[in-house]
């Protein structure tokens, strides 16, 4: 059984490579394969990763659409996951999941579980603050 993508008028996607908007009033698709899909809402750019655990998101989002470049990706989350836990301990219960996920290449659910960590986060940083 497939993926069953319901997208809203003007609502886009990303597909496997392709940027997909709906031209029409509603559309259902449904994906019977197993490819790299990301609604607009859940894309995060680079000159929005402002804060660690979104720089985190957006090396994941990379690899979940680039696997040419898996190493790389994967010794800088590594890194960056270190600088992480070091700054704020407190995280680790919740990047536990996600570096699990990655390990068996579930990068889609992955990056479910990093933007619930970046809520997380923002909430430590407006205490610190």
């Amino acid at each position: 059984m497939g993926l069953k993508l319901k997208l809203k008028p003007n609502e886009r996607v990303f597909l496997s490579g392709a940027l997909i908007r709906n031209a029409g009033s509603g559309a259902v698709l449904e994906l019977m394969n197993n490819v790299p899909m990301l609604r607009e809402k859940d894309i995060l750019l680079e000159q929005d990763a402002k804060s660690p655990c979104q720089k985190l998101y957006l090396i994941v989002q990379t690899l979940y659409f680039d696997q040419a470049s898996h190493e790389i990706l994967l010794q800088s989350f590594n890194r960056l996951l270190g600088e992480v836990l070091k700054a704020a301990p407190s995280l680790s219960a919740s990047l536990e999941p996600v570096t699990a996920k990655l390990a068996d290449a579930q990068y889609y659910s992955a990056l479910k579980d990093l933007q619930a960590t970046i809520t997380h986060e923002t909430e430590l940083i407006s205490h610190a603050e």
